[in-house]
């Protein structure tokens, strides 16, 4: 009950603040405009390819400035309210005001996550009503891409906490760089030790069990091509998705133990 109640007071605190109105309106306007982008697609088999392919290029590389934006502008509300003093004097325990934070802004975006996937499938739909369109595949890139990105929200927290929303922010910057160059071929060997590339190189593999992918891609002609593709994809899988849970337990434990000790950054400098 108590991690229930600070999850809502969490969330209280973000009424009328920059925050409230980026998990608002950031994915109704990212969605609508998406949309009005793929209203030139030519509407035939590739339509639905070329929509996934784009969507998830362009959330999984941006997700993880995204993220680093809404963490730094929380925490600094909570600096500029009292010097922390909210999350530091709150009675109850500290791993509970840690992770209550934590699971706040990822539920969050979770939310923001599946309200633009909602307004993009309506999107194709409308522009594409006698086509086929496989709402589980796009709806496994959004959890996929989802997970790829947990890690960094435990990242993002400890870093933002400790030095605040400046490096925060310019962390996000870097990474969503170095995250979009890894899913060029120039990540295909380090992809599983840099948690930039995560979401991007998981969510981006389903694309393999849409309609008509091999023609898409022109490998009618490669022998076993089907068979090269669900190896591929169920490989993905079974590194990736271990690799962002597993390294998300130990972040938030780690962030836990050291917020355990953490007396404010006034206090420490």
């Amino acid at each position: 009950m108590n991690f229930l109640r600070s999850l809502k007071a969490n969330f209280m605190k973000t009424k009328r603040t920059p925050f409230r109105y980026i998990v608002l309106l950031v994915p109704i306007l990212f969605s609508l405009f998406f949309v009005s982008y793929i209203s030139v697609y030519k509407r035939d088999f590739t339509f639905q390819l070329k929509v996934y392919e784009i969507y998830f290029g362009v959330v999984s590389c941006t997700l993880p400035l995204i993220s680093a934006i809404l963490i730094g502008l929380n925490i600094m509300g909570e600096e500029s309210s009292g010097e922390f003093r909210g999350l530091l004097m709150t009675p109850i325990s500290r791993s509970t005001i840690y992770l209550s934070k934590l699971f706040m802004i990822i539920l969050v975006t979770i939310i923001d996550m599946f309200v633009s996937l909602f307004i993009l499938l309506i999107g194709m739909k409308f522009l594409y009503p006698l086509g086929t369109i496989q709402y589980g595949i796009f709806l496994l890139g959004t959890i996929l891409t989802i997970l790829g990105c947990l890690f960094l929200y435990g990242l993002y927290l400890i870093i933002s906490l400790k030095f605040g929303i400046g490096p925060t922010i310019a962390i996000g910057v870097g990474g969503t760089i170095i995250g979009a160059l890894l899913q060029t071929g120039l990540g295909d060997i380090i992809w599983p030790f840099v948690p930039f590339a995560w979401s991007g190189r998981i969510s981006t593999v389903p694309i393999y069990k849409l309609s008509n992918f091999i023609k898409y891609q022109h490998l009618e002609n490669q022998s076993n091509i089907q068979e090269i593709l669900n190896t591929t994809f169920k490989q993905y899988m079974c590194l990736g998705v271990p690799i962002a849970i597993i390294s998300f337990i130990i972040i938030c434990a780690l962030g836990v133990l050291w917020f355990n000790k953490w007396e404010g950054r006034k206090a420490i400098n």
